[in-house]
Protein backbone atom coordinates (compact mmCIF):
# COMPACT_ATOMS: atom_id res chain seq x y z
CA UNK A 1 0.00 0.00 0.00
CA UNK A 2 0.96 4.04 0.31
CA UNK A 3 -0.04 6.90 1.77
CA UNK A 4 -3.39 7.15 -0.12
CA UNK A 5 -5.09 3.65 1.40
CA UNK A 6 -4.13 4.40 4.69
CA UNK A 7 -5.12 8.06 4.73
CA UNK A 8 -8.49 6.61 3.12
CA UNK A 9 -8.82 3.55 6.18
CA UNK A 10 -8.26 6.63 8.54
CA UNK A 11 -10.99 8.50 7.42
CA UNK A 12 -13.72 5.92 6.77
CA UNK A 13 -12.76 5.22 10.45
CA UNK A 14 -13.47 8.21 11.59
CA UNK A 15 -16.81 8.52 9.57
CA UNK A 16 -17.78 5.53 11.96
CA UNK A 17 -17.78 2.80 8.87
CA UNK A 18 -16.41 -0.46 9.42
CA UNK A 19 -13.49 -1.14 7.40
CA UNK A 20 -13.29 -4.47 5.12
CA UNK A 21 -10.35 -5.89 3.23
CA UNK A 22 -11.30 -8.28 0.66
CA UNK A 23 -8.56 -10.71 0.41
CA UNK A 24 -7.57 -12.68 -2.96
CA UNK A 25 -6.10 -15.56 -0.87
CA UNK A 26 -4.74 -17.65 -3.55
CA UNK A 27 -2.75 -14.32 -4.66
CA UNK A 28 -1.69 -13.39 -0.96
CA UNK A 29 -1.36 -16.54 0.85
CA UNK A 30 1.14 -15.42 3.36
CA UNK A 31 -1.36 -11.86 3.99
CA UNK A 32 -4.25 -14.68 4.66
CA UNK A 33 -2.50 -16.95 7.36
CA UNK A 34 -1.51 -13.47 8.67
CA UNK A 35 -4.89 -12.42 9.31
CA UNK A 36 -6.19 -15.25 10.61
CA UNK A 37 -3.91 -15.67 13.21
CA UNK A 38 -4.55 -11.64 14.41
CA UNK A 39 -8.24 -11.73 14.24
CA UNK A 40 -10.84 -13.77 16.15
CA UNK A 41 -13.34 -16.01 13.37
CA UNK A 42 -15.89 -13.73 13.71
CA UNK A 43 -14.13 -10.67 12.18
CA UNK A 44 -13.50 -13.28 8.72
CA UNK A 45 -15.39 -15.26 6.26
CA UNK A 46 -14.49 -16.97 2.97
CA UNK A 47 -17.08 -15.83 0.43
CA UNK A 48 -17.03 -19.46 -1.47
CA UNK A 49 -18.18 -21.26 1.67
CA UNK A 50 -21.74 -21.78 2.09
CA UNK A 51 -21.67 -21.72 -1.97
CA UNK A 52 -21.93 -24.56 -4.35
CA UNK A 53 -17.72 -24.12 -4.48
CA UNK A 54 -17.58 -24.74 -0.73
CA UNK A 55 -14.11 -26.79 -1.47
CA UNK A 56 -12.31 -23.73 -3.20
CA UNK A 57 -13.15 -21.90 0.03
CA UNK A 58 -9.62 -21.80 1.33
CA UNK A 59 -8.02 -20.57 -1.96
CA UNK A 60 -10.68 -18.52 -2.42
CA UNK A 61 -11.99 -14.65 -1.62
CA UNK A 62 -12.01 -13.98 1.88
CA UNK A 63 -13.55 -10.55 3.63
CA UNK A 64 -11.60 -9.59 6.54
CA UNK A 65 -12.69 -6.62 8.89
CA UNK A 66 -9.89 -4.87 10.04
CA UNK A 67 -11.39 -1.91 11.91
CA UNK A 68 -9.40 -3.16 15.06
CA UNK A 69 -6.34 -3.23 12.98
CA UNK A 70 -3.86 0.22 12.47
CA UNK A 71 -3.90 1.12 9.17
CA UNK A 72 -0.27 1.79 9.21
CA UNK A 73 0.54 -1.78 10.52
CA UNK A 74 -1.60 -3.12 7.92
CA UNK A 75 0.18 -1.43 5.65
CA UNK A 76 3.39 -2.85 6.58
CA UNK A 77 1.78 -6.23 6.18
CA UNK A 78 1.74 -5.48 2.36
CA UNK A 79 5.34 -4.68 1.76
CA UNK A 80 6.79 -6.01 -1.06
CA UNK A 81 4.03 -7.67 -2.57
CA UNK A 82 2.17 -6.67 -6.18
CA UNK A 83 -0.54 -4.83 -5.55
CA UNK A 84 -2.74 -6.98 -6.68
CA UNK A 85 -4.15 -8.71 -3.91
CA UNK A 86 -7.35 -7.56 -3.53
CA UNK A 87 -8.99 -4.04 -2.32
CA UNK A 88 -10.69 -2.30 0.24
CA UNK A 89 -14.35 -1.46 1.35
CA UNK A 90 -16.14 0.56 3.91
CA UNK A 91 -19.40 -0.53 4.82
CA UNK A 92 -22.10 0.25 7.87
CA UNK A 93 -21.48 -1.57 11.15
CA UNK A 94 -22.88 -5.11 11.27
CA UNK A 95 -23.19 -5.26 7.80
CA UNK A 96 -20.44 -8.00 6.70
CA UNK A 97 -23.20 -10.74 6.59
CA UNK A 98 -25.10 -8.25 3.75
CA UNK A 99 -21.85 -7.89 2.04
CA UNK A 100 -21.07 -11.61 2.28
CA UNK A 101 -24.54 -11.87 0.48
CA UNK A 102 -24.00 -9.55 -2.51
CA UNK A 103 -21.03 -11.10 -3.39
CA UNK A 104 -22.69 -14.62 -3.29
CA UNK A 105 -25.55 -13.73 -5.02
CA UNK A 106 -22.94 -11.77 -7.96
CA UNK A 107 -20.76 -15.02 -7.68
CA UNK A 108 -21.81 -17.05 -10.67
CA UNK A 109 -21.42 -16.36 -14.42
CA UNK A 110 -23.47 -18.13 -17.49
CA UNK A 111 -25.14 -21.39 -17.53
CA UNK A 112 -24.09 -24.54 -17.06
CA UNK A 113 -22.22 -26.74 -17.44
CA UNK A 114 -19.95 -23.42 -19.03
CA UNK A 115 -20.42 -21.93 -15.67
CA UNK A 116 -17.49 -19.91 -14.16
CA UNK A 117 -17.09 -17.71 -11.21
CA UNK A 118 -17.11 -13.90 -11.46
CA UNK A 119 -13.48 -12.44 -9.46
CA UNK A 120 -15.05 -9.66 -7.74
CA UNK A 121 -12.05 -9.79 -5.30
CA UNK A 122 -9.51 -9.30 -7.99
CA UNK A 123 -8.53 -5.38 -8.04
CA UNK A 124 -8.17 -5.33 -12.03
CA UNK A 125 -11.64 -6.94 -12.45
CA UNK A 126 -12.90 -4.08 -10.22
CA UNK A 127 -11.28 -1.33 -11.70
CA UNK A 128 -12.26 -2.66 -15.10
CA UNK A 129 -15.89 -2.11 -14.19
CA UNK A 130 -15.68 0.98 -12.51
CA UNK A 131 -14.29 2.21 -15.51
CA UNK A 132 -17.30 1.03 -17.85
CA UNK A 133 -20.42 1.03 -15.48
CA UNK A 134 -22.40 4.58 -15.38
CA UNK A 135 -22.61 5.73 -11.60
CA UNK A 136 -25.86 5.05 -11.59
CA UNK A 137 -25.22 1.32 -11.73
CA UNK A 138 -22.82 1.56 -8.99
CA UNK A 139 -25.45 0.76 -5.93
CA UNK A 140 -26.13 -2.42 -7.90
CA UNK A 141 -22.66 -3.61 -8.46
CA UNK A 142 -21.34 -2.47 -5.01
CA UNK A 143 -24.26 -3.44 -2.97
CA UNK A 144 -23.70 -1.88 0.85
CA UNK A 145 -20.23 -0.74 0.15
CA UNK A 146 -20.16 2.68 0.88
CA UNK A 147 -16.31 3.55 -0.02
CA UNK A 148 -13.86 1.87 -1.82
CA UNK A 149 -9.99 1.91 -2.50
CA UNK A 150 -8.43 -0.54 -5.31
CA UNK A 151 -5.15 -0.55 -7.32
CA UNK A 152 -6.12 0.51 -10.94
CA UNK A 153 -3.18 -0.51 -12.33
CA UNK A 154 -1.24 2.27 -12.76
CA UNK A 155 -2.14 4.75 -9.51
CA UNK A 156 -4.50 3.99 -6.17
CA UNK A 157 -8.18 5.19 -6.76
CA UNK A 158 -11.49 5.36 -4.56
CA UNK A 159 -14.92 5.64 -5.55
CA UNK A 160 -18.00 6.67 -3.40
CA UNK A 161 -21.36 4.36 -3.74
CA UNK A 162 -24.09 6.85 -3.92
CA UNK A 163 -27.05 4.30 -2.49
CA UNK A 164 -25.46 1.85 -0.74
CA UNK A 165 -27.39 -1.45 0.16
CA UNK A 166 -29.34 -4.55 -1.00
CA UNK A 167 -30.17 -4.46 -4.62
CA UNK A 168 -31.32 -8.00 -6.98
CA UNK A 169 -29.05 -9.08 -9.56
CA UNK A 170 -29.92 -7.19 -12.97
CA UNK A 171 -30.68 -9.98 -15.45
CA UNK A 172 -27.91 -9.12 -17.46
CA UNK A 173 -25.40 -7.72 -15.42
CA UNK A 174 -23.33 -4.52 -16.90
CA UNK A 175 -20.43 -5.09 -15.21
CA UNK A 176 -20.19 -8.43 -17.41
CA UNK A 177 -20.26 -6.70 -20.59
CA UNK A 178 -17.00 -4.53 -20.15
CA UNK A 179 -14.07 -4.53 -21.76
CA UNK A 180 -10.92 -6.43 -20.86
CA UNK A 181 -7.45 -5.97 -22.13
CA UNK A 182 -5.36 -8.57 -23.26
CA UNK A 183 -3.11 -8.65 -20.25
CA UNK A 184 -6.26 -8.66 -17.94
CA UNK A 185 -7.80 -11.43 -19.93
CA UNK A 186 -4.38 -13.56 -19.13
CA UNK A 187 -4.62 -12.80 -15.94
CA UNK A 188 -8.21 -13.60 -15.09
CA UNK A 189 -7.62 -16.85 -17.26
CA UNK A 190 -4.50 -18.08 -15.60
CA UNK A 191 -6.50 -17.47 -11.80
CA UNK A 192 -9.90 -19.17 -13.07
CA UNK A 193 -7.44 -22.29 -14.70
CA UNK A 194 -4.95 -22.48 -11.55
CA UNK A 195 -8.52 -22.38 -9.10
CA UNK A 196 -9.41 -25.43 -10.72
CA UNK A 197 -6.74 -27.35 -10.89
CA UNK A 198 -5.91 -26.65 -7.33
CA UNK A 199 -9.33 -28.26 -6.80
CA UNK A 200 -9.85 -30.82 -9.07
CA UNK A 201 -5.99 -32.10 -9.77
CA UNK A 202 -4.57 -31.12 -6.19
CA UNK A 203 -2.72 -34.27 -6.11
CA UNK A 204 -1.19 -34.04 -9.77
CA UNK A 205 -0.44 -30.46 -9.13
CA UNK A 206 1.71 -31.27 -6.07
CA UNK A 207 3.83 -33.55 -7.68
CA UNK A 208 5.27 -30.58 -9.93
CA UNK A 209 8.93 -30.37 -9.31
CA UNK A 210 10.21 -28.59 -6.87
CA UNK A 211 11.90 -25.95 -8.87
CA UNK A 212 8.90 -25.69 -10.93
CA UNK A 213 6.60 -22.71 -9.79
CA UNK A 214 3.20 -23.72 -10.75
CA UNK A 215 1.80 -20.15 -12.26
CA UNK A 216 5.54 -20.50 -14.61
CA UNK A 217 4.19 -24.33 -15.53
CA UNK A 218 0.62 -23.01 -16.69
CA UNK A 219 1.68 -19.98 -18.32
CA UNK A 220 3.59 -22.21 -20.60
CA UNK A 221 0.41 -24.85 -21.08
CA UNK A 222 -1.65 -21.69 -21.95
CA UNK A 223 1.12 -20.47 -24.28
CA UNK A 224 0.70 -23.77 -26.36
CA UNK A 225 -3.56 -23.08 -26.45
CA UNK A 226 -2.87 -19.80 -27.82
CA UNK A 227 0.19 -21.12 -30.52
CA UNK A 228 -2.82 -23.71 -30.92
CA UNK A 229 -5.76 -21.90 -30.78
CA UNK A 230 -7.40 -23.79 -28.61
CA UNK A 231 -9.76 -21.71 -26.56
CA UNK A 232 -12.67 -23.47 -25.36
CA UNK A 233 -12.71 -24.36 -21.62
CA UNK A 234 -12.86 -28.43 -23.17
CA UNK A 235 -9.68 -27.81 -24.99
CA UNK A 236 -8.39 -26.47 -22.23
CA UNK A 237 -9.11 -28.57 -19.79
CA UNK A 238 -8.09 -31.50 -21.27
CA UNK A 239 -4.25 -29.77 -22.24
CA UNK A 240 -3.64 -28.78 -18.58
CA UNK A 241 -4.78 -31.99 -16.86
CA UNK A 242 -3.19 -34.45 -19.19
CA UNK A 243 -0.05 -32.56 -19.24
CA UNK A 244 0.06 -32.48 -15.45
CA UNK A 245 -0.41 -36.22 -15.66
CA UNK A 246 2.01 -36.69 -18.26
CA UNK A 247 4.42 -35.70 -14.59
CA UNK A 248 4.22 -39.16 -13.13
CA UNK A 249 2.11 -41.06 -16.07
CA UNK A 250 2.91 -41.44 -19.37
CA UNK A 251 0.56 -40.16 -21.60
CA UNK A 252 -0.07 -38.49 -25.29
CA UNK A 253 3.93 -39.27 -27.20
CA UNK A 254 3.46 -35.91 -29.68
CA UNK A 255 1.62 -33.17 -28.75
CA UNK A 256 2.91 -30.71 -32.07
CA UNK A 257 -0.44 -30.50 -34.71
CA UNK A 258 0.47 -31.83 -37.90
CA UNK A 259 1.04 -29.13 -40.88
CA UNK A 260 -2.49 -27.18 -41.18
CA UNK A 261 -4.56 -28.98 -38.94
CA UNK A 262 -7.41 -26.92 -37.84
CA UNK A 263 -7.62 -26.44 -34.13
CA UNK A 264 -10.72 -28.75 -33.37
CA UNK A 265 -9.06 -31.79 -35.37
CA UNK A 266 -5.86 -31.39 -33.54
CA UNK A 267 -8.02 -31.47 -30.13
CA UNK A 268 -10.09 -34.44 -31.41
CA UNK A 269 -7.08 -36.17 -32.72
CA UNK A 270 -5.00 -36.36 -29.94
CA UNK A 271 -8.03 -36.68 -27.49
CA UNK A 272 -8.57 -39.99 -29.38
CA UNK A 273 -4.78 -41.12 -29.75
CA UNK A 274 -5.13 -40.87 -25.78
CA UNK A 275 -8.02 -42.90 -25.23
CA UNK A 276 -6.48 -45.57 -27.40
CA UNK A 277 -3.83 -45.06 -25.22
CA UNK A 278 -5.88 -46.03 -22.16
CA UNK A 279 -7.26 -48.88 -23.58
CA UNK A 280 -4.25 -50.69 -24.75
CA UNK A 281 -2.28 -50.06 -21.21
CA UNK A 282 -2.33 -53.63 -19.35
CA UNK A 283 -5.14 -54.38 -17.02
CA UNK A 284 -4.28 -54.99 -13.35
CA UNK A 285 -5.66 -58.78 -12.61
CA UNK A 286 -6.08 -59.79 -8.93
CA UNK A 287 -5.14 -63.03 -8.15
CA UNK A 288 -7.51 -65.42 -5.51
Amino acid sequence: MTHQPVQWMATQLQLGRSLCLILDSAVASGIHQTLVSQLSPEHYQSVYSRTAVASLAADGPYVFLVDSLNPSTLDESFEGLPRDWGWLASIENGALERLLEHWRERLFIGQRPQQGLYRFQDNRVLARALAHLPESAYPEYLGPVISACYWQGEQWRTVENPAPGQYPVPETPPWLDTPATASQEREILLANVGQYLLAEHSEDLARLPAKLSPRAWLAEQLDLAEQWGWQTPEQLRFLVVERLREMHTPGIKNWIPHPEEPAQAHFERLRGELQSEINTRPQAVGVN
